[in-house]
């Protein structure tokens, strides 16, 4: 199966290169292994094993310390309504600075379906994020259209892996969404 340039990074980034801007500095050797293509078509394989270890983390950190912090990757909890219960839910994701956004991808590790966070998100206007001590209340825009393609663009060229859990997500295109500050915030 061949996968559409819109997918791909423009070319193969080393490990190095794999986190720009920003946020570069400060991944370590965790980082490193994570970007790499080979090590992330691993972890894409065995997540099983890496949710687990990210709730044993942010328990024992009382939600300081996960996954994506030891990778030097930016994180933020994202707290939403679920879709049904209206009850808040709260889960750890991996964002991309796109100011004044910050984007999210629904990726699920390149799975069959939406992860259920994505599908509470998509069903609301407002959520709540805590990044780095900070909480703040937030708009949600799904993507969609030329302003997803640019979305999806900006992503790949920080964290080119998301083409791999694309390409292993088949005929699902990942919910990509973009959180911003609310006026006044």
């Amino acid at each position: 199966m061949t996968v559409p340039a819109s997918v791909e990074p423009s070319r193969t980034k080393t490990s190095r290169e794999t986190a720009t801007g920003p946020y570069a500095y400060r991944m370590g050797l965790l980082g490193a292994v994570a970007g790499s293509p080979s090590s992330y078509r691993l972890m894409l394989k065995w997540h099983r094993l890496i949710s687990p270890i990210e709730r044993l983390l942010r328990r024992a950190s009382r939600g300081r310390l996960g996954v994506l912090e030891l990778a030097g990757l930016p994180s933020l909890n994202l707290t939403v309504p679920g879709r049904k219960s209206g009850m808040p839910r709260t889960v750890t994701v991996q964002y991309v600075a796109d100011d004044p956004s910050l984007l999210v991808v629904g990726s699920n590790w390149g799975l069959a379906k939406h992860p259920e966070w994505a599908r509470n998100l998509a069903a609301t206007d407002h959520a709540r994020i805590d990044r780095n001590g900070h909480r703040e209340t937030v708009t949600v825009e799904l993507l969609t259209g030329a302003e997803r393609q640019r979305a999806w663009r900006t992503i790949l060229d920080f964290w080119p892996n998301y083409a791999l859990a694309q390409k292993r997500a088949g005929s699902r295109r990942f919910q990509i969404f973009a959180l911003r500050p609310t006026a006044g915030a």
